[in-house]
């Protein structure tokens, strides 16, 4: 049964009540709309939905497309597949090494199908470790292709196939790849100078390109949320109906742990919820959609979450 908290939260929306800084008539002028900040309150409940058994440590990203959750980990040596329609572990599969260590805190499908008649679209995971002045820090996304074969008596096997990487340029400290589905655009959180938290979008590169490069200078949007007011490590991201979704905080919890909600057309954070305030104690993992459903990985298990207005 749903565990069921009433909150208050404060949400900035774009004000409607007045002209937006933005000229209708210059297309050059990417100046976010103007803002209010109202007091909203929310119902927020969440349910465990299933125990995750994992076989491999230290779980980061996940995913998930139709009823398979994906589950990344540091150092990316597999994967493991669940299924959530049934509620058990399914296998798990080899992740093919593509040269540089990641940490998987972000892992997202996109919407590219190596071949028309893949089950499953391309997998991105990030961050790549890399090296700036001497430290390491992730730079990288890496893609692979996620097969699905059912034999004669119904059996299901998978497979993962590297395919390529996505090296990113130009962006300081911890990046993630952030993939957006509905405009076909990539989406690079990043750091600047590990103080500023940032976001730069691009075209969606095609993985027929092989390896390629993202220049942060060439970004079509570019946008600071300054200083992030509470001190918390953020972890996996979503897009989803438009906004940025992400989950932040470290075990044990001497940091904050959130759930937030970025909105790239204001270019602020439009919700902050605090998870300290619902019971949470130990770091959020990742995110995802299952059935209409938000649901955030959390030690070792899956978590519902049924939070207005995300849920529709």
């Amino acid at each position: 049964m749903f565990d069921e908290k009433v909150i208050e939260i404060e949400r900035t929306i774009k004000d409607t009540t007045q002209t937006t800084n933005n000229n209708n008539n210059d297309s050059t002028n990417t100046d976010p709309p103007s803002i209010i900040i109202i007091k909203d309150t929310i119902k927020l409940s969440y349910e465990k939905y299933m125990t995750l058994n994992c076989t491999v440590s230290s779980g980061q990203g996940a995913a998930c497309y139709g009823k398979y959750l994906i589950q990344c980990f540091n150092y990316n040596p597999a994967i493991e597949i669940f299924d959530l329609e049934k509620k058990e572990y399914v296998c798990k599969v080899a992740s093919p090494y593509p040269g540089n260590k990641t940490h998987a805190n972000t892992v997202n499908f996109g919407n590219q199908k190596f071949s028309p008649d893949d089950y499953f679209p391309l997998l991105y995971i990030s961050s790549g470790y890399g090296y700036y002045s001497g430290k390491a820090y992730w730079t990288s996304i890496y893609v692979y292709r996620l097969t699905k074969q059912t034999d004669s008596t119904g059996t299901e096997s998978f497979n993962l196939e590297y395919v390529n990487t996505i090296t990113l340029k130009g962006f300081n400290y911890w990046t993630e790849g952030i993939i957006d589905n509905e405009n076909n655009k990539l989406w690079v959180k990043y750091d600047d100078s590990g103080i500023n938290i940032n976001y730069a979008c691009f075209e969606m590169p095609k993985f027929e390109d092989g390896n390629v490069s993202i220049n942060r200078a060439d970004a079509i949007q570019d946008f600071s949320l300054g200083v992030q007011p509470f001190t918390s490590s953020n972890q996996g991201h979503l897009f989803h109906n438009g906004k940025i979704l992400l989950v932040s905080g470290t075990s044990p919890a001497s940091q904050k742990l959130a759930f937030i909600v970025i909105d790239p057309t204001l270019q602020e954070r439009e919700l902050v919820i605090d998870l300290n305030d619902i019971g949470l104690s130990s770091e959020p993992e990742n995110l995802f959609f299952y059935d209409g459903q938000m649901m955030i990985g959390y030690r070792g298990a899956v978590y519902k979450f049924n939070l207005y207005p995300l849920n529709k």
